[in-house]
């Protein structure tokens, strides 16, 4: 018998409660205390984070693993849950002791926030003067610090830049009671994320929760956080995809399975079309499963060997999690279409599955211009 890692295990656990909250996380536009009371209890929230703060640190399998079965689960529920841990996964880049103050051994500590360049940073004592306007701070409203990215801007205006030769991109997180919260999300799919527009005024962040984007120093834990920010992100996209599109090819195969027909062609499950269009969706999503595991786990066992993360290795992370959503994409597409109208009313799963897909596969994270990276980088074009 195949025993489950113990984090897989608990999202499993989770199901009859967060399939319970979906509806309702949908209408409040963001997590219930249902959904966060379950996954602060089971300690998910901290998948990523090291263990020596009180984290799993769970290695990629598990982790791609979790994110799926939280997002077969619900989209949105998945998608916040993901877009914390990812985002609570930086602490291992942060001054242990500030870490340790803003999640050590507090489940229900979660950091939330757009790490875009849509604000900047000076230098002050003891850390930075930063401040910025934000969107999409999926998970915000239940996080304790929200964080934000700047450059870091010299005495006449321009970027700092770092000794290894590229610009200075701060990242930092406040306190959540710092920020100004804002609405902004009303949406088509992935509703329930919570994905809140935020200003951080203007203040003094301490350097301990701070890092650079292009070269974070790991602080705390293991060779998973030696992949850095951007690739440590693309686990989350990576097993959120795979989830909603699994999820939607079982709810069509359900439907085929209970007599679903079309008027004048007989049952959907008899049909040819469909049958050929199933087969190779369920071949398809195998095989980008197999991919994204295979990318990650690799990188990480070469990181383990003392191996430096390095550009290609990160086009490698970004194409691969952009083919992913590709494929999932195809395979919400061909639910919708063969669910006719049980997917045109409410409510109606495959049809949540669907918004939510196309929905996430509109973040920038899973633009398919990645395949430009991977193809100049086999081709030898700088």
């Amino acid at each position: 018998m195949t025993v489950l890692p113990d984090a897989l295990r608990a999202a499993k656990s989770l199901r009859p409660i967060l399939e319970a909250q979906a509806d309702a996380t949908d209408g409040d536009l963001t997590l219930t205390k249902p959904c966060i009371e379950a996954l602060t209890q089971t300690n998910l929230f901290h998948v990523m984070v090291p263990k020596e703060l009180g984290g799993l640190e769970a290695d990629t399998d598990t982790v791609i693993d979790v994110f799926e079965e939280l997002a077969h689960q619900d989209g949105s529920i998945g998608w916040t849950h993901m877009a914390n841990a990812s985002a609570t996964a930086y602490c291992a880049f942060l001054d242990p002791q500030a870490a340790r103050e803003m999640v050590g051994g507090q489940p229900g500590s979660v950091l939330a926030g757009q790490f875009a360049p849509r604000g900047s940073a000076r230098r002050a004592p003891g850390g930075f003067r930063v401040g910025g306007s934000y969107s999409f701070g999926s998970g915000s409203a239940h996080a304790s610090h929200i964080g934000g990215g700047g450059f870091v801007l010299d005495d006449g205006g321009a970027p700092e830049m770092l000794p290894i030769g590229m610009p200075a991109y701060l990242c930092w997180f406040a306190r959540k009671d710092a920020i100004q919260m804002q609405d902004g999300w009303d949406v088509i799919g992935l509703r329930g994320t919570g994905s809140f527009d935020y200003t951080i005024p203007e203040q003094v962040i301490e350097s301990g929760r701070t890092f650079f984007l292009f070269d974070p120093q790991v602080r705390t834990g293991g060779a998973l956080f030696r992949m850095g920010a951007t690739a440590l992100a693309g686990l989350g996209h990576a097993g959120w995809g795979l989830g909603v599109a699994q999820r939607a090819l079982d709810e069509i195969e359900k439907l085929a399975a209970g007599g679903r027909s079309r008027i004048n062609a007989g049952a959907i499950r008899d049909q040819a079309a469909f049958q050929r269009g199933f087969g190779e969706k369920a071949m398809a999503l195998r095989s980008v499963r197999l991919l994204v595991h295979d990318v990650f786990g690799g990188m990480v066992d070469r990181l383990a060997k003392g191996e430096p993360m390095s550009k290609p290795m990160n086009t490698d992370v970004m194409g691969s999690v952009a083919y992913m959503t590709q494929v999932a994409q195809d395979v919400a597409l061909f639910a919708y279409q063969w669910a006719g109208s049980h997917g045109l009313r409410n409510p109606s799963l495959v049809q949540r599955c669907f918004r939510d897909m196309f929905t996430g596969g509109q973040h920038i994270y899973v633009d398919r211009k990645s395949y430009e990276d991977v193809a100049k980088e086999r081709l030898g074009i700088p």
